[in-house]
């Protein structure tokens, strides 16, 4: 499901900014931008945000400014020594003068580290995920605003789906007398010159029209409808089901369209297939 919040707080002489952002998507994937210094967040953080988020792509940005930033930066003074050293004994054995200045040192990779000491990381994580709770909370919320939209707008398509199948089970009768009719026209145009015992010819005939009615197939969609009413109405994840139920009335809806043989119910399945696809495009959206 989409959603979006974002929160900025200072806290303890720094600078949280905790953005989340989400589209929709089958499964979980989470996108996680923190600063370097504090890559190790991810893993601490990951545990809080899936107790909050089942489903979707969702990424989330952070950033923390601070106090902390002024002490930071610390050269590592023995590596240096090592590297100027170094450059000593090569002058010395090619007999050449590099003329190696601070500059050039400043260049060497690892002179400089990004360190924080541990317990100021630790203080630094209690604030950051206290902010980071807020934003899941606020992005919770947003998502809710969503979901009470989109179940409105399932209530309206599943209520329409449900009335286009009673009108379909109002031509139940006709539609088997009408392919009744066909078969026997079939028979009498290719077998009427084949002497066949009439009461069999019966017998095959309403063996063949039972198994082509369209009654269990709408049985089975009111069936399917009443699941998904009482699914819209749990607090619990149901997304995943909810698609299966639909996928279950594609299906019936499609063995419809292939026994339908009058125009009034095929029209209804025609329009029966445009609402199933689009339940199932909406019911991505949902946990």
């Amino acid at each position: 499901m989409t959603g979006y919040a974002k929160v900025s707080k200072n806290l303890n002489g720094n600078l949280y900014t905790v953005e989340i952002k989400s589209v929709n998507h089958k499964f979980i994937n989470i996108s996680f931008l923190i600063p370097y210094l504090f890559s190790a967040f991810e893993q601490r953080a990951l545990p809080l945000i899936q107790s909050k988020v089942k489903r979707g792509n969702i990424s989330i940005r952070a950033d923390i400014r601070g106090e902390f930033e002024s002490d930071l930066i610390v050269p590592d003074l023995e590596l240096a020594k090592s590297y100027f050293k170094a450059f000593k004994e090569i002058e010395k054995e090619i007999g050449v003068q590099l003329r190696l200045d601070l500059g050039q040192l400043l260049e060497i990779k690892d002179i400089f580290k990004m360190s924080l000491d541990a317990q100021k990381e630790e203080q630094i994580w209690n604030d950051f995920s206290q902010i980071l709770s807020e934003a899941l909370e606020n992005y919770d919320k947003s998502r809710k605003i969503e979901g009470e939209k989109l179940k409105s707008y399932f209530e309206d398509q599943i209520n329409e789906l449900e009335e286009i199948v009673k009108e379909m089970e109002s031509y139940e009768s006709e539609n088997r007398e009408k392919y009744k009719e066909m078969l026997l026209q079939s028979l009498h145009d290719n077998f009427s010159e084949i002497k066949m015992d009439p009461e069999r010819i019966e017998q095959e005939v309403v063996m063949t029209i039972q198994r082509s009615d369209i009654g269990e197939e709408i049985s089975r969609i009111f069936a399917h409808i009443s699941r998904s009413k009482e699914l819209m109405n749990s607090d619990q994840d149901v997304g995943s089901e909810l698609d299966f139920v639909f996928q279950e009335i594609g299906r019936e809806v499609n063995t419809l369209s292939v026994k339908s043989k009058i125009p009034q119910v095929l029209n209804l399945v025609i329009r029966a297939k445009t609402i199933v696809k689009k339940l199932r495009e909406q019911v991505q959206n949902i946990e």
